[in-house]
């Protein structure tokens, strides 16, 4: 909340990011503090004590494997509580299927004990990789299963681990608790031949994907710098007798977007080393905690300059009502919970009952910070829409309610497509195009930065900026009067609510 306080309680610009830059390096030390409690281990290794479980998904979303791929599965210690003279029938099961939705439809039939995977000759097939533990003399000895991938046997893959006896029915999860230590290494081979690609076949462009948008959105900080640093020399354009009227004006809220874009730059470089790294050493941990921090920061940002563009403050005004603050402290509180979820999914393991639970709250909590933001910008229209109802001459209200309502109607479908049509695509996406799922995603993010930037950008005359008058000396004290940007009679505004920046 350090970084809000910044923003709002900044009358400088100037030294605004300086601010911002001080918080936002505290909290990266706060956040490198707090993520050694996490154990950043290689996504293939897997340690599981006591936990109440007859089956898991290693690998939800699958592996895709090329001809010349190789998936080497080894159980390094096993156990399932129970009496010595229990039949057991457990195994870990590699099975090629056709999408991630035949997947989910077997592995719900398994969950509901209606399913024994493995063993059901309907479903078997000869390119399923099974690594056998029934037998209970052979579970502290180390057990591994190579198989190599030729033309025929080639597609995704998912890995399931699955006791089918004793049945998880009742109370038979809590009586045979499960303990392991299990690895897997999957690799597709690479052009000189050796299999040391450990990235699915679906995400092998995403190195050179994100390395690509990372020099998109530096382009577009230096433009946005260059606007910025252009309209601060108009303002501060002089002449001997007089200074020159400000047509042009840098707000707080320029600023933050400036920092915002910082932020999503080094955002996008970190995800693409961390994806490079993955693919040529199978692990990229260092560079996780990198992007998870600086994903962390973006996510609060985002729906930060989301909410304060469109309550308009800085613009229209030089604070916050209370019922906007109140949203901004919500929506920065469950980004904070969010990423702190984000985390904790780091240290589960996929497919157990605490990922899956820990999945659904983040998704839940983004789509609550989703449907937050649009509030402050729909109060912000119909106090527009009275304004123009009082006073039908009101050109500059009615130029703010239209680009209001534009900007209303970017963030909906920003919303829309980056939540809801890009899964909805990738779900019908071949498992040899899975990196276009992340393609379309950054692709309309980065147009929506330049949609927001370019309708919100500090130029004369910006439909956000021009109000009526009939001169220039008019028009500069309406300005001033009526955007709260007068410092020397924000007192006399905030004493008299009738002529303040809320009276719109």
């Amino acid at each position: 909340m350090a970084l809000l306080s910044a923003l709002l309680n900044c009358r400088n610009p100037n030294r605004l990011p300086n601010r911002l830059l001080r918080n936002a390096l505290s909290l990266l030390f706060l956040f490198l503090t707090f993520d050694n409690a996490f154990c950043f281990s290689a996504h293939d290794s897997y340690s599981l004590t006591r936990q109440k479980t007859h089956l898991i998904s290693f690998t939800p979303t699958g592996f895709g494997f090329a001809p010349g791929g190789t998936a080497n599965l080894t159980s390094l210690s096993f156990y399932i509580a129970g009496n010595t003279d229990t039949k057991w029938n457990a195994y870990f099961l590699l099975r090629r299927y056709d999408n991630e939705e035949r997947y989910l439809e077997e592995y719900s039939l398994a969950e509901d004990n209606k399913l024994c995977m493995a063993t059901d000759e309907s479903r078997m097939d000869d390119t399923d990789v099974v690594l056998d533990m029934s037998d209970p003399t052979k579970w502290q000895t180390a057990r591994t299963v190579t198989t190599t991938f030729t033309d025929e046997s080639q597609g995704l893959y998912f890995l399931t681990f699955q006791r089918c006896e004793p049945k998880g029915e009742g109370d038979a999860d809590a009586i045979h608790k499960l303990s392991l230590k299990f690895h897997h290494h999957f690799c597709n081979s690479s052009p000189d031949g050796q299999c040391n690609d450990h990235l699915s076949e679906g995400e092998q462009p995403l190195p050179t994907l994100y390395t690509c948008f990372g020099f998109a959105y530096t382009l577009s900080l230096f433009l946005w710098s260059y606007t910025i640093r252009k309209a601060k020399a108009s303002e501060s354009t002089s002449t001997l007798s007089r200074t020159i009227r400000k047509d042009i004006k840098v707000h707080h809220v320029h600023h933050v977007m400036t920092f915002l874009l910082v932020v999503k730059v080094m955002t996008v470089y970190c995800d693409a080393l961390r994806w490079h790294y993955i693919r040529w050493t199978g692990s990229g941990e260092a560079w996780s905690v990198f992007f998870y921090f600086f994903s962390f920061l973006k996510g609060m940002m985002l729906f930060l300059v989301i909410l304060l563009i469109g309550s308009g403050w800085s613009f229209v005004k030089p604070f916050l009502s209370d019922k906007e603050k109140k949203i901004v402290f919500v929506v920065l509180a469950l980004q904070v919970f969010d990423n702190i979820a984000i985390l904790a999914l780091s240290g589960q393991t996929e497919g157990t009952g605490s990922y899956i639970t820990w999945s659904q709250i983040l998704h839940l909590v983004d789509l609550v910070c989703c449907a937050a933001v649009i509030f402050p910008i729909f109060w912000q229209i119909r106090r527009l829409e009275d304004a123009v109802a009082a006073d039908e001459l009101a050109e500059h209200s009615i130029r703010k309610l239209t680009l209001f309502k534009q900007f209303y109607q970017l963030v909906v479908a920003y919303i829309y497509f980056t939540r809801i049509i890009a899964l909805l695509i990738a779900t019908n996406l071949g498992y040899r195009h899975a990196w276009l799922q992340e393609f379309m995603s950054e692709g309309v993010t980065l147009m929506f930065y330049m949609l927001v930037g370019y309708k919100f950008r500090p130029i004369e005359k910006n439909p956000y900026l021009q109000v009526k008058g009939d001169s220039d000396d008019e028009d500069e004290g309406l300005n001033l009067e009526e955007f709260g940007l007068n410092e020397g009679d924000d007192e006399d505004e905030m004493s008299n609510p009738s002529t303040g920046p809320n009276a719109l």
